[in-house]
C-alpha cells in the first residue's frame, strides 16, 4: 500500500533515525552520570582515591566519545562531493584522538578541563563547517546538546576535586 503523501514517505526513515540518534546518544551520557553520582554516593575506597579513579574512567570515557567524533570527520571526508578541504577535515579527524593522549597526560581535573575544551572546539568547527547542511537535521542540535551535557558532566566531576 503507498502513502497518499509522498513527502510522508520520505521523511518517515529520518524520523525513526533521529529518534534511534537521541536514543543512542542520550543513553552515552549515562555512563558520565553514573560516574558523577558514584563519586557523591559510594564511598568504598577512601574518598581521594575514589574520586582520582572515577574522574579518570570519565576522562577516559569522554576521551572515547571525542576520537568517535573524530572518526565522524574522517567518515565525511570520504564523501566524493565535500567541498571542504580534505586535508583540512582529515586533519580535524585525528585530532581527538591525539588530544586525548595528550589531555591524558595531566592530572584529572586538567584533563577534563581540556577535554572540555577539545570537544567544545570541534563542536565549534562543526558550526562553522559550510557543508554541515550535508548532514541529517538532526545531528547538529544532537551534537549541541550532547556536548553541553557530557561537558557539564565531566565539569561536574572535576569539580567534586575542589569540595
Amino acid at each position: 500500500m503507498t502513502s497518499p503523501n509522498p513527502k510522508e514517505e520520505n521523511t518517515h526513515p529520518n524520523k525513526t533515525s533521529s529518534i534511534t540518534a537521541q536514543i543512542l546518544g542520550f543513553s552515552g551520557l549515562l555512563p558520565i552520570a553514573a560516574i558523577f553520582i558514584s563519586a557523591i554516593l559510594w564511598p568504598i575506597f577512601p574518598e581521594k582515591e575514589l574520586l582520582e579513579k572515577l574522574s579518570l574512567l570519565a576522562n577516559l570515557y569522554a576521551g572515547t566519545i571525542f576520537s568517535f567524533l573524530g572518526g565522524i570527520q574522517w567518515g565525511l571526508s570520504l564523501n566524493p562531493t565535500a567541498q571542504i578541504q580534505l586535508s583540512k577535515r582529515l586533519l580535524v579527524s585525528v585530532a581527538p584522538s591525539l588530544w586525548t593522549v595528550a589531555a591524558l597526560q595531566f592530572a584529572s581535573v586538567q584533563a577534563s578541563w581540556l577535554l572540555v575544551l577539545g570537544l567544545n572546539a570541534l563542536l565549534l568547527f562543526e558550526l562553522l563547517d559550510p557543508e554541515k547542511n550535508q548532514r541529517p537535521a538532526w545531528y547538529i542540535p544532537l551534537r549541541i546538546n550532547l556536548t553541553l551535557c557530557l561537558s557539564l558532566g565531566l565539569l561536574a566531576i572535576s569539580a567534586l576535586h575542589f569540595v
